[in-house]
């Protein structure tokens, strides 16, 4: 059988803290995606900065966060990218009210990401614009992860299907 091809997709902070300091159950499978190389997240520099200073927040010390091993598994879990700037005929992004989460819009855009999966209000108001006019979704981690099973789902049944003809 062939490997489902990977989602890409873009976390916010939220949802890497859910699941490098939370272990929250809704973003475990999320975890399992990246770690079996189903989901390939996407982080640059201005998302990791946002990340490393959120670990740094006091509300996370009576969880004895270990950074260094935080950032050291994200780096396994995730691909830094660099993005260019939009070219200037390009249509403008919407603005999220958060104006700290633009750089989430900016970087799934960018990297021509499948999902921005977020927990944050102002980004989620923005779902349907985004996937009608840019080509990205944007989900809370339980949805995105119900899109994600079935788009896999429907890959293992397309290749059993294939492989069924190829007998």
């Amino acid at each position: 059988m062939k490997k489902s091809p990977a989602w890409r997709a873009v976390l916010d902070s939220n949802v890497w803290i859910d699941i490098l300091v939370f272990d929250d159950p809704n973003s475990r499978p999320i975890r399992a995606a990246l770690e079996a190389g189903t989901l390939e997240a996407l982080i640059d520099a201005r998302c990791l900065k946002e990340l490393t200073y959120v670990l740094d927040y006091p509300q996370f010390v009576r969880f004895a966060v270990d950074k260094a091993k935080a950032l050291a598994t994200l780096a396994q879990l995730s691909r830094l990218v660099e993005i260019a700037p939009p070219p200037e005929d390009a249509p403008p992004l919407p603005k999220c009210k958060d104006r700290d989460d633009q750089k989430f819009l900016e970087l799934a855009h960018a990297t021509q990401a499948d999902w921005l999966v977020s927990k944050d209000r102002a980004l989620l108001k923005l779902a349907k614009r985004t996937a009608r006019d840019f080509g990205f979704r944007i989900a809370q981690p339980a949805p995105f992860v119900t899109s994600f099973e079935a788009h896999i789902e429907a890959h293992i049944e397309a290749n059993a299907e294939t492989n069924a003809i190829d007998v």
